[in-house]
Order: C-alpha cells, then sequence, then structure tokens
C-alpha cells in the first residue's frame, strides 16, 4: 500500500517530465538531464508498483504450509519441515524485528528466490515475513503456531517466547501499560508536557546564544568563536537536561518485561537486559519521587525500569501483573526486596482485576499522535532558520565565523531537518495505513 502511494506519483511525474520533453524549449544539455531523470523516475515507479502488487499470500493448518509471495509458489507439508524459527534480524539501521522462518528436513529443496532466501544455524531456510507487520497480533499469532508447529516450533525472541503457554507461573510477560489507545494518550499527553519545555530552551537557551555569539563577533571574530562554541555546549545541555525530562516515561509506555525465572527480562533495541529480582536493589517508588514520570508508580532496580501506574491518569497496573511481580520478589532472601513486594501487594489490593487487551481506537489514536509528531517539524524549522539567519547576519561583520557557523551547524542543521521531516511524513503515511487497515478489517 505505502508502495503504491510512492509509485503512482512517480509515474505521473514520468508522465509530466516526458511531456516537458516536447512542449518546452530547452538546449540538448538540458533535454538530456530531463530525459535521464525520466528514466529514473519510471524505474522507481516500476519498482514501487510492481512491489505494491505481488501477491502475498502465507497460509498454515494442520496438514502444512501453503506460500504464495510474489513469483514463488511452493506448498510444504510438515514432514518436509524440520523447524519453524522466530529469531530478530536486521531491518535498516541497527533496527531488529522478529521474523518468520521455515526451515526444510535435509534433501527437501525448495527453490527460494533470492530475497526470501535464509540461514538458520548455518541450514538453509525460507524467510517468510517479519511480525511486525500490521496484520499481525503477535501474542494470538504465537499461540496458535505453537498449536500447530508443536516441537518445531523455535521462538529466539524473549519477549515471543514468554508468549507460548507454559505451566511455569514464574515465566510471565508484563505487558506494556497503559494498554492500547489509553497508552496512546499518555504518551500525547507527555509529548505535550515536552513542548512548554522546548519552547523555553529555544527562548532561553537558543536565542541568547544566537546573539551573544552574533554580537561578540562583531567586536572580536576569535572572542566570538569561544562564545560559540561555549554557547554550542550550552544549547545541547540544556536541551539533554529539561527538554527530554519526559522521555524516559516515554519509552516506558511502549516497553514490555518479562519475568524469567528471578529475573526482570526487558528488550531494548537489540539488546536484552537482565535484572535480578533476588538481588537486593528493587525499589517501588511514589509519584513524585521521580521527575518527569506524572502521577505513575514506579519499579526500579534502583533506576526505573517498568511502570506501575499511568503518568497522566495515575490508574494502577493490572491485578495479576502486580500479583505476578510480588509473587517473584516475596521469595528473595533480602529484606528489600520482600518490602518492595509488600509495597506491590498493596498497590494490587488498589487495582482492578480485568483484561489488560488493547482497547478499541488504538489505530486512530496512533494516527493523531503521528500527527502531532509531524508537527515537531515547523518548531524544529524555527531552530534550524534561527541558526541559518544567526550565520548569514554574521558574514557581513566577520571574515570567517560566519561562514564556520552556516557550515557547521547550518547545513548538517537543515540536512538533519529534511531528513526528519522526510521520516515524519513516512511515519504518518505508515499510521494512516494501519489505522485503515483496522477500519476494513473491523467492518469485515
Amino acid at each position: 500500500m505505502i508502495a503504491a502511494v510512492f509509485g503512482v506519483p512517480m509515474a505521473g511525474f514520468f508522465g509530466h517530465l516526458v511531456i516537458l520533453q516536447f512542449t518546452v524549449r530547452a538546449s540538448v544539455s538540458g533535454r538530456l538531464c530531463a530525459g535521464l531523470i525520466s528514466l529514473i523516475a519510471l524505474f522507481m515507479a516500476a519498482n514501487f508498483l510492481s512491489y505494491a502488487l505481488q501477491r502475498f499470500q502465507v497460509d498454515v493448518d494442520r496438514d502444512g504450509w501453503r506460500v504464495r509471495i510474489g513469483r514463488y509458489r511452493r506448498d510444504l507439508r510438515w514432514a518436509e519441515i524440520s523447524a519453524v524459527v522466530i529469531e530478530n534480524r536486521e531491518r535498516g539501521v541497527r533496527r531488529m524485528v522478529p521474523a518468520l522462518y521455515l526451515v526444510p528436513d535435509p534433501g527437501v529443496s525448495l527453490d527460494v528466490p533470492s530475497d526470501l532466501r535464509a540461514t538458520v544455524d548455518g541450514r538453509p531456510a525460507v524467510r517468510l515475513f517479519d511480525l511486525d507487520e500490521p496484520k499481525i497480533e503477535e501474542r494470538q499469532f504465537v499461540r496458535d503456531l505453537a498449536g500447530l508447529a508443536g516441537d518445531r516450533l523455535e521462538v529466539r525472541v524473549h519477549r515471543l517466547h514468554v508468549m507460548l503457554p507454559s505451566e511455569d507461573a514464574r515465566q510471565r510477560l508484563i505487558p506494556a501499560f497503559p494498554p492500547g489507545a489509553e497508552g496512546v494518550r499518555t504518551q500525547r499527553w507527555l509529548n505535550r508536557r515536552r513542548f512548554p519545555l522546548f519552547v523555553g530552551w529555544y527562548l532561553f537557551a537558543v536565542v541568547p546564544a544566537l546573539l551573544l555569539t552574533g554580537f561578540t563577533a562583531g567586536l572580536s571574530e576569535l572572542l566570538g568563536a569561544a562564545v560559540a562554541v561555549l554557547g554550542l555546549l550550552a544549547v545541547v545541555a540544556a536541551y539533554a537536561q529539561f527538554v527530554t525530562l519526559f522521555s524516559d516515561a516515554t519509552d516506558l509506555v511502549d516497553r514490555e518485561v518479562a519475568i524469567a525465572g528471578t529475573e526482570l527480562v526487558r528488550v531494548v533495541g537489540d539488546r536484552t537486559l537482565r535484572d535480578d529480582m533476588h538481588g537486593g536493589t528493587i525499589v517501588v517508588l511514589p509519584p513524585g519521587a521521580k521527575r518527569g514520570y506524572g502521577r505513575a508508580w514506579l519499579l526500579g532496580v534502583p533506576h526505573v525500569v517498568a511502570l506501575l501506574g499511568d503518568p497522566r491518569t495515575g490508574r494502577l497496573r493490572n491485578h495479576d501483573d502486580l500479583r505476578a511481580l510480588s509473587a517473584v520478589l516475596r521469595e528473595s532472601p533480602h529484606e528489600s526486596d520482600r518490602a518492595a513486594a509488600r509495597d506491590i501487594d498493596s498497590l494490587a489490593l488498589q487495582s482492578q482485576v480485568g483484561d489488560s487487551t488493547e482497547p478499541d481506537g488504538a489505530e486512530n489514536a496512533r494516527l493523531w499522535m503521528s500527527l502531532t509528531k509531524a508537527g515537531r517539524i515547523l518548531p524544529w524549522a524555527v531552530v534550524v532558520g534561527s541558526v541559518l539567519l544567526t550565520g548569514s547576519w554574521m558574514l557581513e561583520s566577520t571574515h570567517y565565523l560566519g561562514d564556520a557557523v552556516l557550515l557547521i551547524c547550518g547545513v548538517p542543521l537543515a540536512t538533519m531537518w529534511a531528513l526528519y521531516m522526510l521520516y515524519r511524513i513516512y511515519a504518518l503515511l505508515g499510521a494512516a495505513w494501519q489505522a485503515a487497515w483496522q477500519a476494513v478489517r473491523k467492518n469485515h
């Protein structure tokens, strides 16, 4: 769908360039340049549209797998499959996503095209798809697949592994909180708290640093350079200290943790972090104990690793999740951990028993949040414009410093802003597609 969104306008752009070739008088070099751009636009449009229109169908049942991806057509019986593996793969720049692989028995040829070919533990395999696709509900998918694949299934992503049915009560996934649309609303609430901090940072850190650099550069270029360096350090330090105040809480809203024996397991990017819940370091922090977390109760080791309450409303986590945490801490040999268990038990008494599944309206809420995040393009444009304006102003009064400000600060900032703008627009299109897909699926 996203490919079609880009491919159709690209094809239209190609047509526009072709028309220009015959309607606008231009030099031979200009026509050659336009022709080259036309060919590039045609090639990109063809790739986007072919990707958008290719068939994608993967079915699995008690008999086996039916795979229809692009031109690849293959039916596989369970007897031909050695393993079904879910593990992370790198996609993009250091981004790890879980993917589904089929590993055939030795001697079974898959005739896989190069874009689906993979290797799992040195064995040839076929990569079917990534599990972050909008059509997949991970928890239900992993459980259903476990029922069909049985012992063949190997889940090597910890947060997905704990979703498998288990008789061990000390293997439990603690889901992200608040769930679904409530979590997105909490993120929006935290982002709104950041905006006044951003405005204050701009008015009381960026603007004074730029003005002071400009005025001192008019007196002495060397003094202006020193002020520019000190001002840059002060601006970066102020941003890290104040504007990012609510960033940690925002990250925790999206983060799942898991209980694995006596360990609390977190996945941060491509890293898996483990904290010993019997190490005597667990603390329960009341609202207000840490800045930037609103009304939330917090679980720390002692740095904060999980939200026990909603920063926006103060609503506590699900009763069962709190009981699962306290059950492990209650068995610790350290009194500090057992004290934390008693604190969590008291919170569980105030919480509600219920299902923490995602409420309706989550996709619409995410779409709205993506729209508000795209709005960050404008305030950052003001910051970049201020730096460029200051550099242009200094060009008239300095020999070298104005050029240095533009080349060292202005041009890189403008480039990063342009990339950030494209990223936010792409994320907005992705959120719109997911919301539209959820609406269609709900109506059918």
